[in-house]
């Protein structure tokens, strides 16, 4: 630093020490007095008084102890599913697609997916046909295709 910077800091220092001295020692009349601390804060509160129960008593709460909330015993009980046998046209039902979805994109105007078959990453949109998969909608979260009258739900990032 040069010796005007040198200078002009010196200067700032003695003018805050100044300052902080007159609104810390220093009084408006010119007398030297240490500014007292505030008192204590009032230590007999008057709290106010409720009557009446708020809670039922703990017996009241037995079930909570009967049954607790997480056990398993508690879970809801499977949904089951039948399934119809559909018409089969003597041609074995289609395995799942074999590509995986990478990602979607979903706009006003339609959407796009990004799919990945066999080590090469493509787009698609809704009608395309990829392996032999129409694409019938694209979501947020997946895609949804079908071959003849096999409908499937892939969700991103599925299994490949």
């Amino acid at each position: 630093m040069n010796p005007r910077s040198n200078i002009l800091m010196g200067i700032a220092a003695a003018l805050t020490v100044l300052v902080i001295l007159r609104y810390t020692v220093w009084s408006e009349g010119g007398n030297s007095v240490v500014i007292q601390p505030a008192p204590p804060p009032i230590t007999n509160i008057a709290i106010r008084e409720e009557s009446g129960d708020f809670l039922p008593p703990f017996s009241a709460f037995s079930a909570i102890q009967d049954r607790p909330l997480f056990r398993p015993d508690r879970r809801p009980e499977p949904v089951m599913v039948i399934e119809t046998p559909g018409q089969t046209t003597g041609q074995e039902t289609q395995s799942e697609p074999e590509f995986v979805v990478i990602g979607t994109v979903t706009g006003p105007d339609g959407g796009v997916a990004t799919l990945r078959s066999q080590n090469e990453t493509r787009r698609a949109y809704v009608g395309d046909t990829v392996e032999g998969w129409r694409v019938d909608a694209i979501t947020g979260s997946g895609i949804e295709v079908s071959r003849n009258g096999d409908r499937f739900a892939m969700s991103i990032g599925g299994p490949e």
